[in-house]
């Protein structure tokens, strides 16, 4: 009978180690389709196959970090993750329209340990979003992230007891401060915002009932959304600037859905700044936010 408890107790810890989580970090560059490469990273704990963490896109000061999460699989050499949420931009010029990356990545053969795989928009409808590809090149952290670890011989020892590894500390990014109010725009109403960043995050969704509500939404004459119908979920656009001047985002009202206004529910994101916006409009009318560049 003990023989039997120590080889279920042996068992038993063999499997709690391989579940425990690991931090990671994989480095290299993201190629878009416009001929242009910034650098990419992640950094992300593993466990029981499932990734959470974050990327940050070109470099600092001028980085965009974005929430992710995914999945690992050991057996098949891939990784596959989703940027879930823009955590803060500070942007950067681009001739490519960023949006939030869809990636599946596999390990390529040869002698050196790489990952690679499309990344694609995350965007559900026609919005046009630049495609790209990623590559993670450093050998040492690819080689990490498929090692198995294996760390039965030392947990089932009774010699001695294993020392724990220091617990690795993350600092907080800012949290982006909720609005307190809902500004209304309209036809006869437009509102304007100084901003500071390099990028202009819109979320946008029907934050009443949803009753079929489309609409057309433009930043300086470019449409962004056409014909949208608006849904519960929110969903978000990047728009990097550059310069100084004004910029005019428009919300066209394309129908009044089943019950008259048209309403669009919009958050505009500055850094870690977020304002509340209600755009409502009788078919055919539009409504004005003006971005006022502050440097």
């Amino acid at each position: 009978m003990k023989h039997l408890l120590l080889s279920f107790s042996c068992l038993f810890l063999f499997y709690t180690a391989h579940s425990q989580p690991r931090h990671l970090t994989l480095t290299g560059n993201i190629e878009m389709n416009t001929g242009e490469k910034f650098p990419y990273k992640i950094v992300f704990t593993e466990s029981a196959g499932t990734i959470k963490g974050y990327a940050l896109t070109y470099k600092e000061p001028n980085d965009t970090k974005a929430t992710i999460e995914g999945t690992f699989d050991r057996r098949n050499h891939t990784l596959s993750f989703k940027e879930t949420e823009i955590v803060y931009s500070h942007g950067f010029s681009t001739k490519a329209y960023m949006c939030l990356v869809d990636a599946r990545l596999e390990q390529a053969s040869g002698s050196h340990k790489m990952l690679k795989g499309p990344a694609t928009a995350a965007e559900a409808d026609k919005t046009l979003c630049t495609a790209g590809r990623i590559i993670f090149d450093n050998e040492e952290e690819v080689q990490k992230l498929f090692s198995a670890e294996e760390k039965f011989d030392t947990i089932i020892s009774m010699k001695k007891k294993v020392k724990p590894e220091p617990a690795i500390t993350t600092v907080e990014p800012a949290p982006i401060a909720e609005p307190l109010v809902t500004d209304k725009i309209s036809a006869n109403i437009e509102k304007s915002y100084d901003w500071y960043s390099d990028t202009v995050v819109i979320d946008i969704w029907d934050g009443g009932s949803q009753d079929g509500d489309k609409v057309t939404l433009q930043y300086n004459g470019t449409p962004l959304l056409t014909h949208y119908l608006l849904v519960k979920q929110k969903k978000q656009l990047r728009i990097p600037i550059s310069g100084s001047g004004v910029a005019i985002i428009s919300i066209l009202a394309e129908n009044e859905g089943l019950e008259p206004p048209n309403t669009a529910s919009l958050w505009l994101t500055d850094g870690t700044t977020r304002y509340s916006v209600l755009a409502y409009n009788k078919k055919g009318e539009q409504a004005i936010i003006k971005i006022k560049r502050v440097r």
